[in-house]
Parts: structure tokens; C-alpha cells; sequence
């Protein structure tokens, strides 16, 4: 007569023996398991069922092809899993690729989610991303600034679909018409194009009308926000040596960095640990 020790030995083996995963239940029990994907999550990544190893979340990890690692929204522990990534062929999608309506689509990509929605415009700061539980969608990007209201992507920092005289934020509303409220807490003026921004906002150099490559020299009866308007730049500027100096601006007189060029924006990693931590609150 077999006891129930006997018997779960026996299921573990069976699965161990046949390639399929341990039960998650006896996973979460064990604390050094539970440990282990807690300090995966506080690397922003997750940890293999099998082995431990720590990846990417959407990447392959120790998945087989054609399969990304993702959290297991079902586990207590919230240990991973392997979902298909595939296309409407059964083809594996390569790794940074993600399976979308059938095809295989690139992390980010914004030809995806061009008007994906009833009427014009409807993909306009979309790109297509996947959660931690690995469910693909075209969604406002974050790191690009873009804030979600009622499925419309608008600019935080501009007036959206706010009142003349007010500007959206994550978190409420703030005065000053057609201007950005940047990283150093200062309103800088926008200069329009007529259309909304789908890219990043840059700091520009009112003088010369370029991006500062080198800090610009403030003197003391100099405002900072009168020296710098804000633009679009639909491809990021990155030239060599562009942020060996994060600083964009300083004062003259005392060497003080008076503006950073961080745009104010959320980040996807800041995003991405904000959802890890819902998961493990203790640990943040």
C-alpha cells in the first residue's frame, strides 16, 4: 500500500521522467524556491522552473523555440511559465519578436499598432508590448511619455484632452498652456508642429536652435527656461558623445548644473518594477 509520501514521490518522478514541470504547488512550497524568485524579480527578470536561472521576462530564457518565459499569474509564488510564441504557421518567432494577430512582430514595433482602433490616428504613440503574464497588445508607451486615457495616447505635460490652461500628468492636472513642465521642475515652451508628437520631446537651444551638445553657459541675470524650448524628435538623438555630459545646462559663474537633459517621462524599467513589486509588495 502506497502512502501519500510514496505517492507524491511517484508523480515527481513521472514528471521529471517526462519532461513536464514540477507541480507548482510543491514549487512555492519550498522557501529556498520562493527566495530565489524574489531575487530574480528584484533584478526585474524571472526565474526558470527547472533550474533557477534568472531571464528576461518575454524572453526565450530556458524555454524550448518558438516559447517565452513569462509569470505564471495562477502560482501563488507567481513562479514562470512557457507560453507559445509562434505564427499563425506554427513557425517559432526569433527571440525580440512577438507573436501579434498571427504574424511575428518586433518588441516595440509601431507599424503594428498603426491605427488599430476605429477611426484615423488610433495607433498614434502605440507600440506593441507584452505584460508579465506575456499577453501582447498595443498599448502607450511609456518611455516614449505617452499617458493612456481611455484607450487615446496623449503626451503627459501637454494639454491632451484637458481644459485650456491645464496639462496632463499621470497623476492629475498642472496650469501652463503649451508648455512642458521638465525633469528640473521649469515650464518650457513647445514649439508645435500642428500634430501631436509621436516620439520623444528634446531640449533645443533657443539661440541656436539645436540640440546642446556641449552645457550652455547660464550667467546670472540668464532664466534658464528663456535659453531652451522643447521639440519633437521622432528618432532620438544619440550622436557620440551626446550624454557623456547628462547635464544641459550650467551656471557660468559656479560650474552648477542648473538643467538635465532627462526629459520627464516614465520609463519602461520604472514601469516594469512597479509591476514586479505588486507582486512581492515586502520586498519594495
Amino acid at each position: 500500500m502506497f502512502s501519500s509520501t510514496d505517492r507524491l514521490y511517484t508523480v515527481l518522478c513521472l514528471a521529471l521522467l517526462s519532461g513536464e514541470p514540477r507541480p507548482w504547488s510543491e514549487e512555492c512550497e519550498l522557501e529556498s524556491h520562493r527566495s530565489r524568485i524574489k531575487e530574480c524579480f528584484k533584478k526585474l527578470q524571472v526565474a526558470d522552473r527547472g533550474t533557477f536561472e534568472c531571464f528576461e521576462v518575454n524572453s526565450k530564457g530556458g524555454c524550448e523555440a518558438g516559447n517565452r518565459m513569462v509569470v505564471d499569474e495562477n502560482s501563488e509564488c507567481k513562479a514562470s511559465k512557457c507560453i507559445e510564441n509562434k505564427d499563425k504557421n506554427g513557425e517559432p518567432c526569433p527571440e525580440e519578436q512577438l507573436t501579434y494577430n498571427g504574424v511575428c512582430e518586433l518588441s516595440n514595433s509601431k507599424t503594428a499598432c498603426k491605427n488599430t482602433g476605429l477611426g484615423k490616428n488610433t495607433g498614434l504613440g502605440k507600440r506593441l508590448q507584452a505584460d508579465l503574464f506575456g499577453k501582447v497588445s498595443c498599448r502607450c508607451a511609456l518611455d516614449l511619455g505617452f499617458v493612456d486615457v481611455d484607450g487615446t495616447c496623449y503626451h503627459e505635460f501637454q494639454q491632451g484632452p484637458c481644459k485650456v490652461g491645464q496639462q496632463i500628468i499621470r497623476n492629475g492636472f498642472q496650469g501652463w498652456k503649451w508648455r512642458i513642465r521638465w525633469s528640473d521642475g521649469r515650464c518650457y515652451q513647445v514649439e508645435q508642429s500642428g500634430e501631436m508628437c509621436d516620439g520623444r520631446y528634446e531640449l533645443y537651444e533657443v539661440k541656436t536652435g539645436k540640440y546642446p551638445m556641449k552645457p550652455v553657459q547660464v550667467r546670472d541675470n540668464e532664466q534658464v527656461e528663456e535659453l531652451f524650448n522643447v521639440k519633437c524628435a521622432s528618432v532620438r538623438v544619440n550622436s557620440v558623445g551626446t550624454f557623456n555630459n547628462p547635464c544641459a545646462a550650467e551656471a557660468k559663474t559656479t560650474g552648477e548644473c542648473l538643467l538635465k537633459r532627462k526629459a520627464p517621462q516614465q520609463e519602461q524599467e520604472d514601469n516594469l518594477k512597479a509591476l514586479f513589486c505588486n507582486l512581492i509588495p515586502d520586498e519594495c
